[in-house]
């Protein structure tokens, strides 16, 4: 078996599908594709997209298929400091950020934030420049936020349901996971969740300044589409959503 057969085996095996299936999904046969698993046949640069494609391969790990079947790999390996990731950060930073009048952030896949702009700085208290990385759950549930929510008791189904998300990708997660839930801000979430005689559409976030003024507001979790790069794949920008006018008006104050 050549490498690349033993990767591309051990990838299809990975997500449990059949020859016949990936083989369908490639258009070739499933002999051609015993041949390709075995070494006995060399695959061709289209091939090997159509392979990636089909398993969901990411970006970083096609390289390794191009390398192992003898090719030069057309997805190079970039990281957060190189050009074209800081060009399409400014992209954001300057076309989507500085434009929406509400707190907007973006976020990596462990949710640490990368860029935010004037309105989400007032309104979570972040930093004026990141010099390490700064968590959105560490912001969201510090003492300082917690203090004005008013309906934590629904909104940590929420907010627990996606933590968990996050600590079954990320390990770091299950440790935060644990400190949250041992400062009690998840106790009997899941119980109450399995109690509701309705469960929501959405949960609202409320929240109570000391001046008596309230807000209430939800979210949009955005992304990029045609990208293929792990980096950006894996940036999402939060978009913070006024539900009345009086929070209307008291996010877009913020950007001034």
């Amino acid at each position: 078996m050549s490498n690349f057969g033993q990767i591309l085996s051990s990838e299809r095996k990975s997500r449990g599908i059949s020859q016949h299936r990936l083989a369908v999904d490639v258009e070739t046969t499933q002999r051609h594709l015993s041949f390709l698993e075995t070494g006995r046949s060399r695959p061709s640069r289209e091939m090997i997209i159509r392979l990636a494609e089909a398993l969901e391969i990411p970006q970083s790990q096609r390289s390794d298929l191009f390398e192992a079947a003898g090719f030069t790999s057309p997805y190079p390996k970039r990281n957060h400091d190189s050009k074209t990731i800081r060009q399409t950060l400014d992209l954001l930073e300057n076309f989507v950020l500085a434009n929406w009048p509400f707190p907007a952030m973006i976020l990596d896949p462990k949710m640490n934030v990368l860029s935010f702009n004037q309105s989400a700085k007032k309104m979570f208290i972040l930093p004026d420049e990141i010099s390490q990385p700064v968590n959105v759950y560490d912001v969201l549930l510090s003492n300082g936020f917690m203090e004005q929510v008013q309906n934590w008791e629904e909104l940590s189904w929420a907010v627990y349901l996606r933590l968990r998300r996050q600590a079954q990708k990320f390990p770091q997660f299950s440790e935060k996971l644990k400190s949250f839930e041992a400062a009690g801000l998840f106790d009997d979430a899941i119980k109450r969740l399995a109690n509701s005689s309705e469960v929501p559409a959405f949960i609202p976030v409320m929240l109570e300044f000391e001046d008596g003024t309230r807000l209430q507001f939800t979210s949009l979790e955005a992304g990029m589409s045609t990208v293929h790069d792990d980096i950006l794949s894996g940036l999402s920008i939060e978009l913070v959503i006024p539900l009345d006018q009086t929070s209307d008006q008291i996010l877009k104050g913020l950007a001034l």
